[in-house]
């Protein structure tokens, strides 16, 4: 049975629990850990027991893309082999939680006390760890999926189903995304009603989720079915930049336990080779990517001094003083006049910027780098 209705305001020390439930929550979603399977095959248990379904056998993978692929590979197997892991049961999982938690948590607050929580625990929480490696993940599923179904399905079958085989895969690995628990990368919304359950005692009213909060504490992404439940590994690499956005220049930015990696520099996701083979990532190619974002990350792997080096461009002004430098304007694709700023600085190291296109000399540019005019750039210069 409900609880009454919680109708005052939340106290100063319950408001002062939030940081303690964002810094929890975060390294759940950012956990590099090996998966805790009996927890995690308990957890399973109890996300089919909310849903009135009976526990399925559970088969571990070594990431989300070896999960997909999995179920992808045994959905061209004969029928009879599909019929024995049967449909997928997400809907029923899922709305057993959403419909009886979302419905029970509501009307047991006020609408200011829900408010307050939702924005200062999920949502910060959220920022951190969906924004920074769910989305990557999302997308390196389907872009993986589409590279690697010729490499580990189509070319281990018969010429004559090939088609069949690839439309039936992609159809399959497609729905695996969409129809999947996300486990530790589920901490974004978990976090909300782990506030209400442990520091409000909203325990009824959230038990449905118990299944669900505890995969996010021991294992990664879930795909289940009637009689199988496949669960993913968490991923064992995550490397991030200072605002907890995927980057690596030196390896992969994620990785999981059977090899699937993901390479990324502030964000954007890159082909591996531009890491792992770096003389395939030339300024040509890095100039050519059509993709502004890819074309930006190649270029910071490069520098800019590495491909203004191999572009034709003029000079605009030099200054006497190779640590203000000398102002250039190049032609890029899709920015003609572009200019930057090179120079040289303390070590003999020469680095080039890029910097506004109205900028005329190389000492105002110079300035402009360190947010100064020319003329305090001139009395530093003097000191």
């Amino acid at each position: 049975m409900a609880k009454k209705k919680l109708t005052q305001e939340l106290t100063p020390a319950q408001r002062a629990r939030f940081p303690e439930f964002v810094s929890r929550w975060t390294d759940i979603g950012l956990c590099t850990a090996a998966a805790d399977r009996p927890r995690a095959e308990a957890a399973i248990r109890a996300m089919y027991a909310a849903a009135k379904l009976s526990p399925p056998h559970v088969v571990w993978c070594g990431s989300p893309l070896s999960q997909g692929l999995t179920r992808a590979i045994v959905r061209t197997l004969p029928a009879s082999v599909w019929a024995s892991v049967g449909a997928s049961v997400w809907d029923s999982v899922w709305d057993s939680v959403r419909d009886s938690v979302g419905a029970s948590v509501g009307a047991s607050v006020r609408d200011s006390v829900w408010d307050s929580v939702r924005d200062s625990v999920r949502d910060s929480v959220r920022d951190s760890v969906w924004d920074s490696v769910w989305d990557s993940v999302w997308d390196s599923v389907w872009d993986s999926v589409r590279d690697s179904v010729g490499a580990s399905v189509r070319d281990s079958v018969r010429a004559s189903v090939r088609d069949s085989v690839r439309a039936s895969v992609w159809d399959s690995v497609g729905a695996s995304v969409n129809e999947s628990a996300y486990g530790a990368h589920d901490a974004g919304w978990l976090s909300f009603y782990s506030f209400f359950r442990d520091v409000l005692g909203l325990a009824d009213q959230t038990a449905p989720l118990c299944g669900l909060l505890e995969l996010a504490h021991s294992a990664g992404w879930a795909l289940p079915h009637e009689k199988l439940c496949w669960v993913s590994e968490r991923h064992n690499v995550l490397r991030r930049n200072e605002l907890g956005r995927l980057h690596a220049t030196d390896g992969p930015a994620v990785s999981y336990p059977d090899g699937w990696q993901i390479f990324a520099v502030n964000g954007t996701r890159i082909p591996g080779e531009w890491i792992t083979d770096p003389k395939t990532l030339t300024p040509e190619a890095a100039l050519g990517q059509s993709n502004v974002e890819l074309r930006r990350a190649a270029v910071e792997l490069l520098g800019w001094h590495k491909v203004l080096s191999n572009l034709p461009h003029r000079v605009i002004d030099a200054d006497v003083n190779p640590q203000i430098g000398t102002l250039l304007s190049v032609d890029l694709p899709d920015a003609p006049n572009s200019r930057f700023i090179r120079v040289e600085c303390g070590t003999r190291r020469t680095f080039a910027l890029p910097v506004p296109p109205e900028m005329t000399t190389a000492r105002e540019a110079n300035a402009w780098t360190y947010g100064l005019s020319k003329e305090e750039l001139e009395l530093e210069a003097r000191t």
